[in-house]
């Protein structure tokens, strides 16, 4: 409930810029989709921005017209909710997708992003997923690429998205 009436009370005032950082952290499934609903409600009927801080890739998937991924504090992929949903390139992007359960699959277990999460007050050279990376490859380790447009408006901070199309 307290959640409930806080993210009313940000509404209250018709903001013209919401930021919700975890609006449906800690709520069932139930709950949680009547406060996206709420935000989208908002967000349409009063033309007002709103940024979501969210893991939970499901939150964004009905409000959200851009996403940005973001791993140790820098975007490493940005574009439309079908640029990431339907052509996700970055291999982070990639691994957070692999760790939602799917009506449509039948597995036996979740896969999880291995490795150390990295320590954002100690980055290391190179790309800081790279230890958690599946794809890595020894460049990756002292090259920090920069952010590259693989489609319109679909930006991917990987080496491997200059090569060619996401799989």
């Amino acid at each position: 409930q307290q959640q409930r009436v806080s993210v009313g009370r940000a509404l209250l005032t018709r903001p013209a810029i919401l930021l919700a950082d975890e609006p449906t952290g800690n709520l069932d499934s139930k709950t949680s989709a009547e406060i996206v609903a709420l935000l989208k409600t908002f967000h349409t009927r009063y033309n007002q921005t709103m940024l979501l801080i969210t893991h939970d890739l499901g939150v964004v998937a009905e409000p959200c017209d851009a996403v940005a991924v973001i791993y140790a504090g820098e975007i490493v992929e940005f574009g439309t909710l079908e640029d990431i949903f339907d052509h996700a390139s970055h291999p982070y992007t990639k691994c957070l997708f692999a760790t939602i359960p799917s009506l449509d699959k039948d597995v036996e277990r979740l896969q999880p992003i291995t490795g150390p999460a990295v320590n954002a007050a100690d980055l290391p050279e190179g790309c800081s997923f790279c230890e958690r990376c599946p794809q890595a490859q020894e460049r990756c380790r002292s090259f920090d690429p920069p952010a590259v447009e693989v489609s319109p408006g679909h930006l991917v901070k990987c080496v491997l998205a200059a090569e060619g199309p996401a799989d």
